[in-house]
């Protein structure tokens, strides 16, 4: 078995702010998550240094990761305006050093932290002088943090030029639409390093590495917020070459936190429970393991972001290196204008009829006329189902038009995905006045109608996304593996980021494979069917 010595940058313990009944967030439960996901060590703050204040978390931090050799504290720190703040610079660093703690995080906008050098430069100094590594998080903790896009990129790009030999690490929930900005920060800062547990874009592991090589990313899951799940299988089924995935897993960490002499165990795993958790560890799939996909994108072209590879060949030769056999599809310029999209989607599918099933995409806006106008003139060109993305449109999920096009699938026993769908109410009516129209949740949340579906046989939730640490074990448990359906949106997110979850649940083998490809090849004999 491969063995890629994954380090985790980015783990907290302790009771934080939003931890529910049962949440994750114990040194045990770190470290048997690491066991079941084959991640040897790593690098821990502990809640209260995140969201309350230094002095009352970096001890806690220290004492929690006493318990294991595997583990490694890091330590937070204000921006210095009082001497009962925190301890002064040289004598923080030194603190650091002599307790063997290895890195700092800023959390500016919990604290407030200007990265300016005015505000932060005398804290930075003597890090900077030796090396030692500053991690960037920009996400605020309670009701007012957004979660997604929050780093300050001019901010963080003037830092790393005034402090050139500081290591500097941008860590965030989520970097999406920034991305063609962070990618001109790499460019500009030789220094500037990515946490990659928020960078959950289809091939931009690929495309960093290639561009600007291995040494600027580190491997980090953020557990327990997320599951170790999705970055351990991104990293492992990334396309790169052995050496770039050792040190992005763990070596870049390594060497950065050298400079307090931590020791590093030789870790011994168990093994994993079945074949499904070994291909997420190691990303040596063997070939008779496949998957069939209910969401995926095409075009590659989106406002907020560069897609590497985007090109209909490229996702095909992606689809054949992680095993999908089809997918279901529609086109990314759909949104704008769906008979532009909608024409690419069928070309696309004329061109991989055994891969594509095309889905024809609908503006509620453009009124009832136009929409079965539409959605004829696409079935008649080969497209076999219906997508709505109303929430980008403005439309409400519960409109009406939304009911044309759902009672157009339930007359042509077509399947009907949406990201986004109307509350409760207004989904039992469609399910009762279509019952043959097969609904898909897009990103509604697996749960969200569990006491409909236990009423309804046409109601199915794809998985794409499955987040937290027991995510895909939740859904199963409330709806059954029988009505959840593997969905990667592929061309937005990596198709290994979202086969990671299920891989890794801790389910059976038989349930695994239902989710995987099972249950949508059944649903594709009854539902969304060629018409000859």
């Amino acid at each position: 078995m491969t063995d890629w010595r994954y380090f985790d940058a980015n783990c907290t313990v302790g009771r934080h702010l939003k931890l529910p009944p049962g949440g994750l967030h114990t040194v045990d439960d770190l470290l048997a998550d690491m066991d079941h996901h084959g991640i040897a060590e790593a690098l821990v703050v502990h809640s209260l240094s995140r969201e309350t204040h230094p002095l009352y978390g970096n001890p806690r931090a220290v004492e929690a990761t006493s318990i294991s050799d595997r583990l490694h504290a890091a330590w937070a720190a204000v921006h210095p305006v009082a001497e009962d703040d925190q301890l002064p610079p040289e004598q923080l660093l030194e603190a650091m050093r002599s307790q063997r703690v290895g890195a700092l995080f800023l959390f500016t906008r919990q604290y407030r932290v200007d990265l300016s050098a005015w505000c932060i430069d005398r804290l930075l100094e003597p890090f900077a002088q030796e090396g030692i590594p500053v991690f960037i998080n920009a996400n605020e903790i309670g009701p007012m943090g957004i979660g997604m896009d929050d780093t300050d990129w001019g901010q963080v790009v003037d830092l790393c030029r005034r402090w050139p030999h500081l290591p500097v690490i941008v860590s965030e929930r989520r970097m999406r639409r920034d991305h063609r900005t962070l990618l001109s920060a790499l460019e500009a800062c030789p220094n500037l390093k990515l946490e990659i547990s928020g960078l959950w874009l289809y091939g931009a592991i690929e495309f960093i590495v290639k561009r600007f090589g291995a040494d600027r990313l580190l491997f980090g899951t953020n557990w327990p917020s997320y599951g170790q799940h999705m970055t351990v299988a991104t990293l492992a089924m990334a396309d790169i070459a052995d050496d770039a995935k050792r040190r992005i897993a763990g070596d870049n960490l390594r060497e950065l936190i050298g400079w307090c002499d931590p020791g590093h165990p030789v870790v011994e795993f168990p093994p994993p429970l079945d074949r499904f958790v070994e291909v997420g560890r190691t990303g040596d799939r063997p070939d008779t393991m496949r998957f069939m996909d209910c969401h995926g994108h095409l075009g590659g072209l989106k406002h907020q972001y560069h897609i590497h590879g985007r090109k209909l060949e490229d996702t095909v030769a992606e689809m054949d290196r992680l095993g999908i056999e089809k997918c279901l599809v529609w086109h990314f310029v759909s949104v704008g204008d769906e008979r532009v999209g909608n024409d690419i989607t069928i070309e696309a599918v004329n061109a991989y009829p055994d891969r594509f099933i095309g889905f024809s995409f609908v503006n509620p806006h453009r009124g009832e006329a136009a929409i079965l106008e539409e959605l004829e003139r696409c079935r008649a060109q080969g497209l076999r189902g219906v997508k709505f993305a109303v929430q980008y449109q403005g439309y409400p999920p519960d409109g009406p038009n939304v009911d044309v096009a759902v009672r157009y699938a339930h007359e042509h026993r077509w399947m009907v995905l949406s990201h986004q769908w109307g509350g409760a109410a207004h989904m039992e009516r469609l399910l009762e006045d279509c019952p043959d129209a097969l609904i898909l949740t897009g990103h509604s949340g697996g749960t969200r109608f569990a006491d409909l579906m236990s009423r309804y046989p046409n109601l199915y939730v794809c998985s794409c996304p499955l987040s937290g640490p027991r995510a895909c074990e939740g859904v199963v448990a409330q709806i059954g593996a029988d009505r959840l359906m593997f969905g990667s949106d592929l061309q937005d997110l990596p198709i290994a980021w979202g086969l990671g979850p299920i891989l890794f649940a801790r389910i059976p083998e038989a349930e695994k494979r239902m989710i995987l490809g099972g249950n949508l090849k059944r649903l594709l004999a009854e539902y969304s069917r060629e018409e000859r």
